[in-house]
């Protein structure tokens, strides 16, 4: 069976696939992954084969240009979830709007069985209409989160997908792999099925420190790269100085090498990881701070961590709210909330004080960890594409 998969250019998009991948490979299954030139080399390092696409989107920088100088995402805006996602989805439409000829002639040569995408990659629908091959929607995060960006892009699509031939409009998924806890629900879909989340964040060496027991409580403050790029570093400043002035507490501050000059100074007693996966050091953590994102938010859920969230935007604010109500977590989802270091340290403190929020953080976990693997959804998929 050959499987063709597609994400856009955002690593964080495409990481949580890379297990699905691994296991139809490991089936005998080829997996070529359709992928524009920022997302080839995540694509590669996961040991998986990419056949690149296009021309460099800069995407990230785009949205930065959006912001006034010096504003994060929620300073500027506020809380905003649907009106951001129509924009979003009208920006990843356009993108298709100049990538799928090239899409749809490298399927129409390479002939997949099956077609396996994450939702922001409308080429994926497209294709599939075309080549008549059925079309697996994989879980990043939230499903509803997928539907309501997949509504808002149906009328931006009308276009191409006219030109192609297809008058009804791009075809829907016909099964949806859900990778969220079912504590957090599983939106309007009518297809979706669970699919444990199988945390891969990169490849890397295991520090020694890991493995050397810790006298503090160890808190992990992880933003991603796109938080930082969108004046979020004043933030992140704030949220260490929170956590190293806490008794008791050791902070660990995940980012990317090229981001760490970027924050300038810090105490002697804050420990910095420079590009290092979070699920190689994780599970020594008591507590995550992040920004919401699918990536952080579900690496964390399946370590049974309780977890801070400073949401910016979108689906991230949806994370807050989802962990919130689980009882798993608290989100400081406004600017004055997350402006105050004060706030955010009492934050840190009520989350490890009370141990409520370790037991409700255990509870998804173990939801998680009784869902189906990516291994036991490899024959549904040989089922699928052998009845097209």
């Amino acid at each position: 069976m050959r499987i063709l998969m597609t994400s856009i250019p955002a690593a964080g998009h495409f990481t949580p696939m890379v297990p699905l991948a691994w296991a139809l490979r490991s089936a005998g299954h080829e997996v070529v992954t359709v992928a524009q030139p920022e997302l080839v080399p995540v694509v590669r390092a996961a040991g998986l084969c990419a056949q690149q696409i296009g021309e460099p989107v800069g995407q990230l920088l785009g949205l930065r240009g959006l912001l006034p100088d010096d504003m994060s995402p929620i300073e500027a805006w506020g809380r905003v979830i649907d009106p951001m996602y129509a924009t979003a989805a009208r920006t990843w439409a356009a993108q298709t709007q100049r990538t799928i000829d090239a899409y749809v002639d490298f399927g129409r040569s390479w002939e997949p069985d099956l077609i396996v995408a994450e939702p922001f990659e409308f080429s994926a629908r497209l294709m599939s209409g075309v080549l008549k091959v059925p079309l697996v929607r994989h879980g990043i995060g939230l499903t509803g989160k997928a539907e309501r960006f997949e509504k808002a892009a149906a009328d931006a699509l009308a276009p191409a997908a006219g030109r192609l031939g297809l008058g009804a409009g791009a075809p829907r998924p016909e099964l949806t792999l859900d990778t969220c806890p079912p504590s957090f629900g599983h939106g309007e879909s009518t297809t979706a099925r669970p699919m444990r989340y199988v945390p891969y964040n990169g490849t890397g060496t295991l520090p020694g420190w890991v493995l050397e027991p810790s006298g503090a409580k160890r808190v992990c403050v992880s933003l991603g790269t796109q938080t930082l790029v969108l004046n979020g570093v004043p933030l992140l400043r704030r949220i260490i100085e929170a956590v190293a002035g806490t008794d008791g507490v050791e902070a660990v501050v995940a980012l990317a090498a090229t981001d760490r000059e970027r924050l300038g100074p810090l105490p002697g007693d804050v420990r910095v990881v420079e590009s290092l996966p979070l699920n190689l050091f994780l599970g020594r953590c008591d507590a995550v701070i992040h920004h919401g994102g699918a990536g952080s938010s579900l690496t964390a859920t399946a370590y049974g961590l309780p977890q801070v969230v400073v949401p910016q935007f979108l689906d991230q604010f949806e994370y807050g709210d989802r962990l919130a109500a689980a009882g798993a977590g608290i989100t400081l989802d406004t600017a004055d909330g997350q402006n105050s270091v004060e706030g955010i340290r009492q934050a840190v403190v009520d989350l490890l004080g009370d141990r409520a929020y370790a037991k409700a953080a255990q509870g998804l976990r173990d939801e998680m960890a009784a869902m189906p693997s990516p291994a036991g959804h490899v024959a549904t998929l040989e089922q699928l594409a052998a009845s097209a």
